[in-house]
């Protein structure tokens, strides 16, 4: 079950950054503690969303703010002097829920989960378990997966 789950959460990863933040991506596999630190160290803010029912999982992102910038410019067409912390933190929200719902709908369960409303959290909330490491030409986000 992980393993699909994990498959597929890379596809929708995929279809929502290429297609919503014009961002192409690559996955990393296989790092050290040592370099999960250091991605982590450069990330500042993340965001939560809560699913139950059929589904009971959490997802988290994290996205360095440089990278989170550039999306929203991308997603909102601003320029950067205007992306305030509310559009950012909205972008940030938005990309989550959008993954989510993706990969949940891929998911094909019996009952529709029920997905909270996501939250931002920082980046002591990052475990180190279920992490994909996310490569853009941009900069380097994380996703997690916590099971209930």
């Amino acid at each position: 079950m992980m393993e699909n789950l994990m498959k597929t959460m890379k596809n929708s990863i995929s279809e929502v950054l290429e297609t919503m933040f014009y961002l192409p991506v690559e996955f990393k596999e296989n790092l050290a503690p040592e370099e999960i630190s250091l991605i982590k160290k450069d990330i500042k803010t993340g965001c939560r969303l809560n699913v139950s029912g059929s589904f009971p999982a959490t997802f988290q992102l994290f996205i360095p703010d440089p990278l989170l910038i550039e999306m929203t410019q991308n997603f909102m067409g601003e320029l950067k002097e205007n992306c305030t912390k509310e559009y950012l933190y909205g972008t940030l929200k938005e990309a989550l829920n959008m993954i989510v719902g993706n990969t949940l709908r891929a998911m094909k369960t019996k009952t529709p989960p029920e997905l909270d409303i996501p939250e931002i959290i920082n980046n002591s909330d990052m475990e180190s378990g279920s992490l994909i490491i996310i490569e853009t030409i941009k900069g380097i986000m994380a996703m997690q997966i916590l099971m209930k």
